[in-house]
């Protein structure tokens, strides 16, 4: 796809053919590829930023030592969503362990807590703001489902294979998802 003078490619017709040999400048197209997507999906299990960016490299890595052996069973691009979202997972486990650790004496003061940012947003009425907040909100399973299916345009199938699970399941995470949604913001979804 071209837009303006920058080739973009769409990542849900590539193959692993495409960057293989994998050469230094083939892993280079990979990366510049499929760097934004990956960040864009870590970024939903609100992760720090400097987190946020070591899962999409350990992300990247694993992906790049894995595509010689990418059989193909699904597309590529479902693939590399499904180890940056194990990947998102055991960063988030580390994360709680490591942040359970250092929880401070006082159980009143949260040092980790978010309300600076929410005091900057609290004045802006906006719906756009209103659906990320209530984002914030959802179980996680319902919040990356949305977010697959929404955000990154993927089917009920595709979402149940990422993240282990039945259609059924992805389509009930889905309606309730919605339905809080409506509740959190007052908007219709």
């Amino acid at each position: 796809m071209q837009v303006g003078r920058l080739k973009v490619e769409t990542t849900s017709t590539l193959t692993a053919a495409d960057f293989l040999p994998l050469t230094q400048s083939n892993a280079q197209r990979f990366v510049e590829t499929f760097s934004l997507q990956i960040s864009g999906q870590v970024a939903r299990f609100r992760l720090p930023s400097d987190i946020t960016q070591d899962v999409v490299q350990e992300t990247l890595i694993r992906a790049l030592r894995g595509l010689p052996k990418f059989r193909g069973d699904s597309k590529l691009s479902t693939w590399i969503y499904r180890i940056s979202y194990r990947e998102g997972l055991r960063a988030v486990e580390r994360w709680k362990r490591h942040r359970d650790r250092n929880r401070p004496l006082n159980p009143e003061i949260d040092f980790n807590s978010d309300e600076a940012d929410a005091a900057e947003v609290a004045g802006v009425q906006d719906d756009v703001q209103k659906v990320r907040r209530a984002m914030q909100q959802l179980p996680d399973n319902q919040r990356l489902a949305l977010g697959y299916h929404y955000l990154d345009g993927l089917g009920v199938v595709e979402i149940a294979e990422l993240m282990g699970s039945t259609s059924n399941t992805i389509k009930s995470w889905l309606k309730r998802g919605r339905d809080r949604l409506r509740e959190l913001t007052e908007i219709e979804v």
